[in-house]
């Protein structure tokens, strides 16, 4: 006899959480078509199989669906960070969260679907702030995986962790969007990044012992001892006889030299001496008068 087999009846709970992903799922399909602006909310109902009013309870129009796009992909990261956070090989963990991207956006209409919410996000307020949420919360907790990592001594400790957090994340981007053009699995490209992040993260781990310096030693005052009053005689005694002894300097002494007077001749002093009585008589005849 055949047994029935029945089927384990749902919670409403669940249901509904499936339905709002088939609808997200129908979405994705009509947005990587025609994007979300050429997109209709009646395209949407007939890919899903659902009326206006099913899809309208779960979701009020085409912002909220992308926005809840936005919190999936939000949400996803969390998960992803959150499986790694603890590793004891970070290069290798950091290795296959490219390979997870890689893998995640393959297809073309992926990386597309990606690229197109991300410029929403700077259209819509709304999905705007979605996005930063999320990727605050990833860059903050990639940081933390870093510094983990540089406590432990597996990475350098002189990077600057959320520096590096923001970086990986911009490359990871740019793989994605590269990925979609060159539509086909970048194994090269993606041993290359392995080998780059290995030989960048992995400088300067083994840090130098610190030198201790020598204490520097204090000079020791030289002692004097005490001077008597014997020792103080002896020496002025020593100091007197060696004056004595000392050579007197010799005294700049210049010899004068008179100057040379001329000698005269006999007529010139005959001369002299009939003026000398000339000026004698003429002086004597000045008194008489």
């Amino acid at each position: 006899m055949a047994t029935r087999k029945f089927k384990t009846p749902q919670s409403p709970t669940h249901r509904a959480e499936k339905k709002r992903a088939d609808i997200l799922k129908s979405a994705g399909k009509c947005f990587r078509k025609t994007g979300f602006h050429q997109t209709s909310m009646q395209e949407i109902c007939t890919e899903v199989g659902l009326g206006p009013g099913a899809v309208y309870r779960y979701f009020t129009g085409k912002d909220a669906i992308i926005a809840a796009m936005a919190e999936d992909e939000r949400r996803q990261a969390r998960m992803m960070l959150a499986e790694y956070h603890d590793t004891d090989d970070l290069p290798q963990a950091l290795f296959a969260i490219t390979q997870a991207f890689a893998l995640r956006y393959a297809a073309t209409s992926d990386a597309g679907l990606m690229t197109e919410i991300y410029a929403e996000g700077l259209r819509n307020k709304k999905v705007g702030t979605i996005i930063k949420k999320a990727e605050s919360e990833w860059v903050d907790g990639l940081a933390d995986m870093l510094r983990t990592a540089q406590k432990r001594k597996q990475i350098d400790p002189k990077l600057d962790a959320q520096q590096v957090a923001l970086l990986l994340t911009a490359m990871w981007d740019g793989l994605v969007i590269r990925q979609a053009y060159t539509q086909d699995q970048p194994q090269a490209l993606l041993a290359m990044f392995d080998s780059m992040l290995k030989n960048w993260l992995a400088r300067d781990t083994v840090q130098a012992k610190p030198t201790k310096a020598k204490p520097i030693q204090k000079a020791t005052p030289p002692t004097i001892k005490p001077i008597t009053e014997k020792a103080a005689k002896k020496a002025e005694d020593d100091l007197r006889q060696s004056n004595l002894f000392k050579p007197e300097k010799k005294k700049n002494t210049k010899k004068v030299i008179a100057p040379e007077i001329p000698k005269l001749t006999e007529a010139e002093l005959i001369a002299i001496e009939e003026a000398e009585i000339a000026a004698e008589t003429d002086l004597r005849q000045m008194s008489l008068i």
